[in-house]
């Protein structure tokens, strides 16, 4: 990595005039100035934000980054975590910075942005959400040793802390729910399995079908794939469902937009959520509560997760680390109308 002596040799002028060009422009000429900066840009310096203030050794600082979407729909997710994350924050004195990566954004574009700001020295620590299936951002962390906490688990074989809601647990409630109400034709539209958290909730469903003597049929599952827009994805799921020749009786959907998609397809197929199909959502959103009838749903406690993953961060920073560093919460589930019992 480029450092100060390196721009300074290159452009001929003193470490001086570095730290000028960077912290007090008005006073370098134009022309020195301009020859240092394009220096800066030739061989990607990145200043280092703690360097320029010697006398502390943090900056007081996390960050939160999360996938831009031109779909501000999914925003209730991050709503509730943020609250919890930012009255922590606020308690303890840091200071939150929230940032974004456009949705087209390569893979390496999106890493090269993570070692950018980790070697900036600009935060003390970076909050990660959604982790992907072999997430190379939690590598590149774990190998520049930053301080970091995901809301999310890994199949990768590293250690790192995280805070988790038990997808396996929320889906088997709603399987075993179901089945009490006499319910054995269960269907199943499921995230992008690009997403850990997607094969957690889907090895719910297949457990609690498991543990109830249900069949599995996987004409009754379907998985959205990441480019999917999730609300037309889940209403033309649900139609194709419910044109099969045994079609199903309920419906799990394992994320809140596609269930928005799912009862508007039950909709559109001329059926009445409640009384010709039951549906159950993960994630207990603000619409699921005002639909006609209130949705059944897997209530995330996203506000707890949210204040333990930043204490478990600013812990870390302080050289405080909480005794646990890994933290499953337990899912409710909030039975509503838009269940029936099969007689």
């Amino acid at each position: 990595m480029p450092t100060i002596n390196d721009v300074a040799k290159k452009a001929g002028v003193s470490l001086g005039t570095v730290s000028n060009v960077l912290n007090n422009p008005g006073k370098v000429k134009v022309e020195t100035r301009e020859r240092v900066l394009g220096v800066i840009r030739e061989i990607d310096f990145i200043p280092n934000l703690n360097a320029r203030n010697l006398s502390r050794s943090r900056t007081d600082t996390i960050t939160l980054i999360y996938p831009f979407s031109k779909r501000p729909r999914k925003e209730h997710y991050y709503s509730d975590l943020l609250a919890g994350i930012i009255e922590t924050c606020f308690t303890k004195n840091f200071k939150l910075v929230l940032s974004s990566l456009p949705e087209a954004v390569s893979q390496e574009e999106n890493l090269r942005a993570y070692a950018k700001l980790v070697d900036s020295g600009a935060v003390d620590g970076v909050i990660l959400t959604r982790p992907e299936v072999d997430d190379p951002i939690i590598q590149l962390l774990t190998e520049k040793k930053q301080n970091f906490v995901v809301f999310g688990r890994s199949n990768l074989s590293m250690d790192f802390s995280w805070v988790d809601v038990d997808g396996t647990l929320g889906i088997e409630q709603a399987v075993r729910y179901l089945s009490k109400l006499n319910h054995s034709r269960i269907a199943y539209i499921g995230t992008s399995g690009n997403y850990v958290f997607s094969h957690h909730r889907f090895e719910g469903y297949k457990k609690g079908l498991l543990e109830e003597g249900i069949q599995i049929d996987f004409d009754l599952i379907v998985h959205t794939l990441e480019s999917d827009d999730e609300i037309d994805t889940g209403s033309n799921q649900m139609i194709k469902l419910l044109q099969l020749p045994n079609p199903p009786k309920a419906v799990i959907v394992a994320g809140s937009q596609l269930a928005i998609g799912a009862v508007k397809g039950v909709e559109k197929f001329g059926y009445e959520v409640g009384k010709d199909i039951s549906v159950i959502c993960f994630d207990d959103a603000d619409w699921s509560l005002h639909y006609n009838p209130p949705i059944t749903a897997i209530r995330q406690p996203l506000y707890d997760a949210g204040k333990m993953i930043a204490s478990m961060l600013i812990e870390c920073i302080l050289d405080k680390p909480s005794e646990k560093s890994q933290m499953l919460l337990e899912p409710e589930l909030i039975i509503r109308e838009s269940c029936c019992k099969i007689e």
